[in-house]
């Protein structure tokens, strides 16, 4: 099998690239979505909090909190760390965990162990492998992508869509012909189901739709309203111009979820729409769940407590996570998950 050609050091000098990018306030976006949305108070809620369920079942496995630490890393010595630490904090915290892209895992051998390594980790956490979706036209097949989910023995596996983020990257793969027929042919022959995923642009309802009837298992928005990659791209490539231009290009993370979520009930009630895209706590998380989102992911808020020499400060992060949802679903008077998508919120 031919492979498109790549220099892996580059590679590696653009995943740390990505993680010192992504912490640079410059990335984010000004504003959040969710600001706009206030969520229901209720001074007599009529329950303990300690009644409040904030559990979730994915795919039958059952996590403590719908909670998916969003794609960050992989390949490199850094990528090494933060994942071990990751994968630490999502087994004790009972949160789902997203690998970073996994090309470079199976394209150079010494890379691959710094994914091997979360489930070493995570052996009971909901694990999604991921890799890029264009790589199907880039000389991997199938058998590249059930190699992906066996590397980390993935209970699902993200296949992300970027063409923006491509399209700014030096050397970006460019051509996403296609790709809709070769999508649908994963979704039918791999070992576990194929969640889609934008990095930061967002998904649209005629995407969602075309999707959805290929019989993806769930879409992840990753809107326009967090880290915005077009920035980073275009930062790397030292291009002022188009960082200015496309920073903001997409579709919102609030709007994709709703235009998800439509499509989602319509042609596919038994998959799943996470929202990702500028969740920054857990009260944007509920907010996400009203406008029709089933989980919800967040990458920047958990990278820097990732970085740090041991796996404390992400689990401290994550669990005052998960008390926050339950503050936040004990004052709204929500019992239980579920119960949270019926949230009437005001858009201010």
């Amino acid at each position: 099998m031919s492979f498109k050609s790549d220099n892996f050091k580059d590679i590696e000098s653009r995943k740390g690239d990505h993680i010192r990018l992504c912490l640079d306030e410059r990335s984010q976006a000004k504003t959040s979505v969710f600001d706009k949305y206030t969520l229901p108070y209720t001074a007599l809620p009529e329950m303990s909090m300690d009644d409040v369920d904030t559990s979730f079942e994915l795919l039958r496995k059952k996590l403590k909190a719908p909670i998916i630490i969003a794609s960050m890393t992989g390949g490199s010595e850094h990528g090494r760390s933060i994942n071990t630490n990751l994968a630490i904090a999502a087994e004790k915290c009972g949160v789902a965990m997203g690998l970073g892209s996994q090309r470079i895992g199976l394209e150079k051998m010494d890379a691959k162990d710094t994914f091997e390594l979360v489930r070493k980790h995570a052996p009971n956490a909901f694990i999604i492998a991921n890799m890029g979706a264009v790589q199907l036209n880039y000389g991997h097949s199938v058998g590249s992508y059930q190699q992906v989910v066996d590397m980390v023995k993935a209970d699902a596996v993200y296949l992300h869509l970027n063409p923006l983020q491509e399209a700014l990257q030096p050397g970006g793969d460019l051509d996403f012909s296609g790709l809709l027929g070769k999508i649908e042919e994963l979704v039918k022959k791999l070992s576990v189901p194929v969640f889609i995923k934008e990095v930061g642009h967002g998904i649209s309802a005629d995407d969602a739709q075309r999707l959805y009837r290929a019989g993806v298992a769930a879409i992840d928005t990753a809107g326009v309203g967090g880290t915005s990659y077009a920035w980073v791209e275009a930062e790397r490539a030292q291009n002022d111009d188009y960082a200015q231009w496309f920073k903001d290009v997409g579709v919102p993370t609030d709007e994709s979820i709703r235009q998800v979520a439509q499509m989602r009930d319509a042609l596919a009630p038994n998959s799943y729409v996470i929202a990702s895209g500028g969740v920054r706590s857990p009260v944007d998380g509920l907010k996400a769940r009203a406008l029709g989102a089933d989980l919800f992911s967040a990458a920047v808020p958990f990278l820097e407590p990732a970085m740090q020499d041991s796996p404390d400060q992400i689990i401290e992060t994550i669990e005052n996570w998960k008390r926050g949802l339950r503050i936040a679903m004990f004052t709204s008077g929500t019992k239980n998950w579920d119960a949270a998508k019926s949230l009437k919120i005001t858009n201010n």
